[in-house]
């Protein structure tokens, strides 16, 4: 652990001796690079996280070299968290990362609605969002560099066609495996999934504090045995759990469990028809997203 502190220290003031401006003075006057990456995309429990990286391009070769961030994958979570460490120490000072969280509760609402989002379509979503909100936050971004999510090519005009919206260009790169290629979505990985596994292990403390919920992932062992021994009056999983993957699907209906997932214009009409008989005074708060209904289960 001393070690660990001790290399962090040391990058951090390496980095940092070597920048002559003040964050805003780095905010006006220099092009910035951005890179995008996401964590979580294939579980079955949890958030989804996606982070933005983002350092002026004159101190990029001095952060890439000295910080050395890789793939998130590549690496243990103790050196996550001590390359997290360090980014969280330059932050606003040569450097600033921003992260997304895309609630199971989200991702379930947004592929089960009638009209349909699928994942590929809220990654573009809200990668477009935090290149976005950099440039409003009056950063000029001139690179960007995003790991793929579906065609490429799709990926990268979609991209192009956010910035336009706001009157902006910029160098748009989009690879596969970008996360292990560019420095800046490296270490949008190492913020990713640093957050998410925070996240995760809220998660574990609520749902399940005396066992392991596991990695999330439907082939993880521990995350099976959660999956087919949790069942929860009316609801059959907590909110953490995203109802859209297959993997729920299956469980429920070898629970021979009937779901009717109404969607919001069918739910409308009933509104409607509640009206005719309550004064306004007395209606219920609408909450317009899916309803779901259980039938054939022993509550």
């Amino acid at each position: 652990m001393k070690k660990q502190q001790i290399d962090t220290e040391e990058i951090v003031k390496q980095v940092l001796s070597n920048v002559t401006e003040s964050f805003d003075e780095l905010k006006q006057n220099f092009d910035w690079q951005l890179g995008i990456d996401e964590a979580g995309r294939g579980p079955v429990i949890g958030p989804m996280l996606y982070a933005a990286c983002y350092w002026p391009t004159k101190y990029h070769k001095l952060i890439s070299e000295t910080c050395k961030f890789v793939d998130s994958k590549q690496i243990n979570e103790a050196t996550r968290d001590r390359l997290f460490d360090v980014l969280t120490q330059l932050k606003g000072k040569v450097l600033t990362f921003e992260t997304r969280e895309l609630t199971a509760e989200y991702l379930s609402k947004n592929q089960l609605a009638h009209l349909t989002i699928n994942l590929n379509d809220i990654s573009h979503n809200t990668a477009a969002d935090l290149i976005q909100n950099a440039i409003i936050k009056g950063y000029k971004i001139t690179e960007i560099y995003v790991d793929t999510v579906g065609p490429k090519q799709t990926y990268r005009n979609f991209l192009q066609g956010k910035l336009q919206e706001l009157g902006k260009v910029a160098n748009i790169v989009v690879e596969e495996k970008a996360d292990s290629k560019y420095a800046n979505v490296s270490a949008a990985s190492i913020c990713a999934k640093v957050t998410r596994d925070y996240k995760i292990t809220q998660i574990q403390q609520e749902i399940l504090p005396n066992d392991s919920i596991g990695s999330g992932y439907p082939g993880d062992p521990k995350t099976k045995k959660y999956l087919e021994n949790t069942n929860i009056r009316f609801f059959v999983f907590p909110k953490y759990i995203r109802f859209s993957w297959q993997t729920i699907k299956t469980i429920i209906n070898d629970r021979d469990l009937n779901i009717d997932y109404k969607d919001e214009q069918e739910a409308s009409k009933q509104v409607q028809n509640l009206k005719t008989y309550f004064p306004l005074q007395n209606q219920a708060k609408i909450y317009n997203y899916k309803s779901v209904t259980f039938s054939n289960c022993i509550l």
